[in-house]
């Protein structure tokens, strides 16, 4: 059996089906946690009957005699490990006991790894069971549409452009997505439809700016924001020469997009060689056609004069020359 994908999971628990172990890997932490949640609440157990490790090296011969011990009136008995961290020994020890495990009990094991070591004796005693789950990092377009399919379901209408921006401001992880978009609910109260400017209000988690925000402003020629995406990440940290190859970058491909065109390419062989995101630049041919490819070439000229400038002129301020080069990009200098 394959994987378990998160709704594949949750449907398993929903139809009242509990294997003796899940081993919970991926990237998207809270969307395991709440998984683990989940499993608490459908299995209602109590105080008896529940006990969670942090999966810290000492706990494993612990572990395996609760998960032998039979749940104490009631029909199953849950054991939670929060991290599952155990060192080889451990995991040996774990994994010899899932070799006949009590059917009574499930163990619920947590990982911080992206997927299952091959090498993992554990993982693959919880795959001899075909409990292996993986929360994968949604995809920004798989996360907006996720958006909206929780807010339809719920009762409420989020339009799409609300909902890219409460992606770009918070990320791709489900748990926190889901938790702003319960705060947008109360936000609304009677009203069915949220609105951009109410998810702007609303929102309360910012992630770092994202590495594609700033090329992808920079391609509609967005000067405005581009200014603001650029001191924001400067004021993060960012290296000024990272920000400025990204400008290079995004010029270079434009005009590689435009000289594609104008050899006849398809726009799907195009996407394919410029690696676009099919959801996300879904405008970016059109915009490009809107290009002059002299312009392009000129401020292409600009990127590496502004190169050439902060490594042999030392005495330059990086921002303010960022700046300049980004209202040159966009027309605006």
């Amino acid at each position: 059996m394959p994987e378990f994908t998160p709704q594949a999971l949750a449907q398993e628990w929903k139809q009242g089906r509990f294997r003796p172990a899940y081993y919970l890997f991926g990237e998207d932490g809270p969307a395991k946690a709440a998984a683990v949640d989940g499993l608490k609440k459908l299995l209602k157990p109590d105080d008896f009957n529940l006990s969670e490790y942090s999966g810290n090296e000492g706990e494993a011969a612990d572990l395996v005699a609760t998960c032998q011990t039979p749940p104490m009136f009631a029909d199953r008995r849950l054991v939670i490990v929060r991290d599952a961290k155990f060192a080889a020994e451990s995991r040996r020890l774990i994994a010899d006991y899932l070799r006949d495990p009590l059917l009574s009990t499930t163990l619920c094991l947590v990982s911080s790894e992206k997927k299952p070591d091959a090498k993992d004796a554990l993982a693959a005693a919880v795959r001899a069971l075909d409990g292996i789950a993986l929360f994968k990092a949604l995809r920004q377009g798989e996360a907006v549409a996720k958006l909206c399919e929780a807010a339809r379901q719920a009762g409420f209408e989020l339009p799409t452009e609300a909902a890219e921006f409460m992606v770009e401001e918070a990320g791709c992880e489900w748990g926190i997505l889901r938790a702003e978009l319960s705060k947008l609910r109360l936000f609304l109260k009677d009203r069915k439809k949220i609105t951009l400017s109410d998810a702007a209000a609303c929102l309360g988690y910012h992630q770092q700016a994202s590495p594609f925000e700033l090329p992808r402003k920079l391609e509609k020629r967005d000067a405005a924001g581009s200014l603001a995406l650029l001191r924001r990440m400067l004021e993060e940290g960012e290296d000024p020469f990272k920000l400025l190859y990204d400008v290079s970058r995004a010029v270079n491909r434009q005009l590689r997009a435009k000289r594609l065109l104008k050899s006849g390419q398809p726009p799907d062989r195009i996407f394919q060689l410029l690696r676009l995101n099919a959801y996300y630049d879904r405008e970016y041919l059109a915009t490009v056609g809107r290009i002059r490819e002299t312009s392009l070439i000129r401020a292409l000229r600009s990127c590496v004069e502004t190169e050439v400038a902060l490594k042999s002129k030392t005495w330059l301020e990086p921002a303010i020359e960022l700046e300049q080069l980004v209202l040159r990009v966009c027309g605006k200098a």
